[in-house]
């Protein structure tokens, strides 16, 4: 029996005991109804963030970073169509459609889309020739946060391993647990560099 089938599966809706016990005590963002910007039209993103809260911290060995979170000056309202090359230069109408920055990965960000929910990864380096948009990595926020619990609580123990093998192996068990979480992580290149890291 492997570790992944002896470890109980993380629930569908993480509460935040579940997230404390991944990340510590009060390490939760959870803002007020009143703080989060009204251009965050998904409720069911809202109502996760204010009554369970995202972890606002850093998983220094993967290059997770969401410790902005508790800034407001750092926490930025995107116009989804200029970020991923969308809009046409001569566009000047005003936005319609927004985006915001929950997780840096390096100089990568995930992005929560404001309507539909979902967490789409962005790269910057490609905004000014529509190249940003790298692929969807999550299918909602609360998704999100479990799957960086998941790598949160076995970081730690991979990078301890030193066979190669067993290390592989302990990946392998992570990838698979994260994509019966959250089939998106099977496709997505993003989650892909990051197993690559934790293996090597």
């Amino acid at each position: 029996m492997t570790t992944a089938e002896r470890t109980p599966p993380p629930p569908t809706v993480p509460d935040a005991a579940w997230l404390e016990a991944r990340f510590g005590a009060g390490s939760l963002w959870r803002p007020d109804e009143a703080d989060l910007p009204a251009e965050l039209a998904h409720q069911e993103s809202r109502e996760f963030l204010t009554t369970v809260g995202f972890p606002a911290v850093e998983i220094g060995l993967i290059g997770f970073d969401s410790t902005h979170l508790r800034d407001p000056q750092r926490r930025h309202t995107f116009d989804a169509d200029e970020v991923y090359g969308r809009r046409r230069p001569d566009d000047h109408s005003p936005p319609e459609n927004f985006c915001f920055c929950f997780c840096l990965h390096y100089e990568d960000m995930l992005m929560l889309d404001a309507a539909a929910g979902d967490i789409d990864h962005y790269d910057p380096n490609g905004w000014d020739h529509g190249q940003g948009y790298k692929g969807t990595v999550a299918s909602s926020l609360h998704s999100l946060a479990v799957l960086l619990g998941l790598l949160a609580e076995r970081a730690e123990a991979i990078d301890a391993l030193e066979d190669e093998d067993a290390r592989a192996t302990a990946v392998e068990e992570l990838r698979e647990r994260m994509i019966a979480f959250d089939a998106y992580v099977e496709e997505a290149p993003f989650w892909d560099e990051v197993f690559e890291y934790l293996a090597d």
